[in-house]
């Protein structure tokens, strides 16, 4: 059953810190009013916001968005983690006191794409995301619907939840989208946070024989120390690395794969750029 309005046994404040981003590579400390949420919202304490590379290239250093991806003067931050201090009316599973992560979307909840979980492709005109076009984890406190947060499990910490919400999910994306298993051998193109994210979560999956390649010597590096990667190369080494990875010419650029004859498969993640972009994966069959 619903149940009714809770709130912290604590009192809250009615006016909070927060952060928003003009443009030009400023920052806008700003005071504002503490939210009180409404039927199906939680009001959420801040513990973690990280910084997604989306946040830097189309907000801070200047306003380049459209449509899904325009920013309107709003609290910075999209990937929030926090943990609920009052429950609006009509709230169903969480109550005060409980962790969570936040899925920085929240669409109309009726098209087709909101019906199957998929907010990121929803086109109604009141969509939002968080950091966007609704305030987001840049403040000390988050308005955000009940239906976007997601329980964050004890031995997770706050900040991993941040980096769960946008960054880890859009790699789980590509790795769902080609269906990678142990027995695959998988190229990533590119290795910033996202990169890194696909790896880490393939060698979680068992996944013994990884690729990276970048531009930056110092990702490559990075991924190579880290032990996320068997083998780090640059972009105009890549079909070399692949060919002799996979025993024939399984790769035409850093953004394909085609099928081996042996039982490993090839696959290839190319991490997604901006704000609720889909990551693009082609995979091999």
């Amino acid at each position: 059953m619903p149940h009714p309005t809770q709130q912290s046994a604590q009192p809250l404040p009615a006016r909070m810190a927060g952060v928003r981003l003009p443009g030009d590579s400023t920052v806008e400390h700003v005071t504002v009013d503490v939210p009180t949420p409404g039927p199906g919202q939680v009001l959420l304490a801040m513990k973690a916001s990280s910084i997604c590379g989306s946040d830097i290239r189309a907000i801070y250093r200047e306003h380049l968005g459209h449509g899904a991806e325009a920013y309107q003067g709003v609290v910075a931050g999209h990937e929030p983690c926090g943990q609920v201090v009052a429950v609006g009316p009509g709230a169903r599973r969480l109550e005060v006191g409980d962790r969570v992560v936040v899925y920085h979307i929240a669409g109309c909840g009726m098209c087709a794409e909101c019906r199957r979980g998929y907010q990121v492709a929803c086109h109604a005109p009141f969509r939002a995301a968080h950091g966007w076009q609704r305030d987001g984890g840049h403040a000390e406190y988050l308005l955000a619907e009940e239906a976007t947060c997601i329980p964050l499990p004890d031995n997770l910490s706050y900040e991993d939840g941040a980096l769960v919400s946008c960054g880890f999910g859009t790699a789980w994306e590509a790795i769902e989208k080609v269906s990678l298993s142990a027995r695959d051998r998988l190229l990533v193109t590119g290795l910033g946070p996202v990169g890194l994210a696909t790896a880490m979560l393939a060698r979680s999956l068992g996944v013994t024989s990884i690729v990276g390649t970048d531009v930056s010597a110092d990702r490559r590096a990075q991924a190579l120390e880290l032990g996320l990667v068997d083998e780090a190369v640059a972009p105009d080494a890549v079909d070399k690395t692949v060919d002799r990875v996979t025993g024939e010419r399984a790769a035409r650029s850093p953004s394909t794969a085609r099928a081996t004859p042996r039982p490993a498969r090839a696959r290839c993640a190319t991490p997604a750029r901006g704000a609720g972009a889909r990551s693009s994966v082609r995979a091999a069959r």
